[in-house]
């Protein structure tokens, strides 16, 4: 069901919250390892190899698995493919490093993700990169860099504006917490998928199993100590203000109970792209999870329009 929502280019979508959903399985596509710039990433794909491509780009701690249930929707006629951004997934964990050397600087995550897209889509067919909340981010970055062809953007609960957490800015300034950051995180990851249950609301069996994977993943060796790297030294880029500037064809789609990303910040982007807003109701910060046929609809009814 769609009804008007209160701004033009904005619908309220209630999507389907009732159907049943069978068996979660996490693993929707080919996987494989590719190594760029001495990193191996992990990518899986499916679909058409002749179809129009989306490149799903996973948000802060998760993976190639949060794109379970939108693959499984849209991989007999699209082309999907997603990769973990280290250091999440199934991906590399390099050891961090300062100036040009860090892996995990912004300008090193945008030529891998780049590469990464020229050596996985269709040539000479559409592109369209899915980005979710700090994928989404990444994805209007990708745009506004120009070092790969981009024809298209769907953004879900972009966190466009977001920064670190002002406690952990906080604690990054004492002295000595760099020493024992690693561990406590380590420590706090064992109970990372009871925390996403807890906070996530409308859960799903695919929410509960996602949050179970990225906990896991999580506690992988590594894990720790370049997350609290990339923690404490990434700055926000200021890219609101410059999202008039990116230049292709977007939608924004949200969740109505989404308790990172609020309705408000949804509409602050899809205005500054000049894009549709819409909002699930049922859905909180993972739509794409919690609905994801309603979700899958969406991107393919953007496709078609580019």
């Amino acid at each position: 069901m769609v009804a008007a929502g209160g701004r033009r280019g904005t619908t309220r979508l209630a999507g389907d919250q009732t159907a049943p959903m069978v068996a979660v399985e996490l693993v929707w596509g080919n996987r494989e390892h590719v190594v760029v710039d001495g990193v191996r990433i992990h990518v899986e794909t499916a679909g058409p190899v002749d179809g129009p491509t989306i490149a799903c780009l996973h948000g802060f701690a998760s993976g190639t698995f949060t794109w379970a249930g939108v693959a499984a929707e849209l991989r007999d006629e699209l082309r999907v493919v997603a990769w973990d951004r280290p250091p999440f997934g199934r991906s590399d964990r390099p050891r961090p490093a300062t100036g040009a050397a860090d892996p995990y600087r912004l300008d090193a995550d945008l030529a891998r993700s780049a590469e990464l897209l020229d050596r996985v889509a269709t040539p000479d067919r559409p592109r369209v990169l899915v980005g979710h909340s700090a994928g989404a981010l990444l994805a209007v970055q990708l745009a506004l860099a120009g070092a790969t062809r981009i024809d298209g953007l769907v953004l879900i609960a972009p966190a466009v504006d977001a920064e670190p957490p002002l406690t952990v800015r906080a604690v990054s300034r004492l002295p000595g917490s760099g020493l024992v950051a690693a561990s406590l995180l380590r420590v706090g990851a064992r109970g990372a998928a009871a925390f996403l249950r807890r906070s996530t609301r409308h859960g799903t069996p695919l929410t509960d199993a996602t949050a179970a994977e990225t906990g896991r993943t999580l506690r992988l060796p590594g894990t720790a100590d370049a997350l609290w790297h990339l923690t404490t030294t990434w700055e926000p880029p200021a890219v609101v203000a410059r999202l008039a500037d990116v230049g292709v064809p977007a939608v924004v789609i949200g969740g109505i109970d989404d308790r990172i990303v609020s309705v408000e910040q949804h509409r602050t982007a899809a205005e500054g792209l000049g894009s549709d807003l819409h909002l699930l109701e049922g859905a909180g910060h993972a739509p794409h999870e919690q609905q994801p046929t309603v979700v899958a609809g969406l991107i393919r009814d953007f496709v078609g329009s580019i």
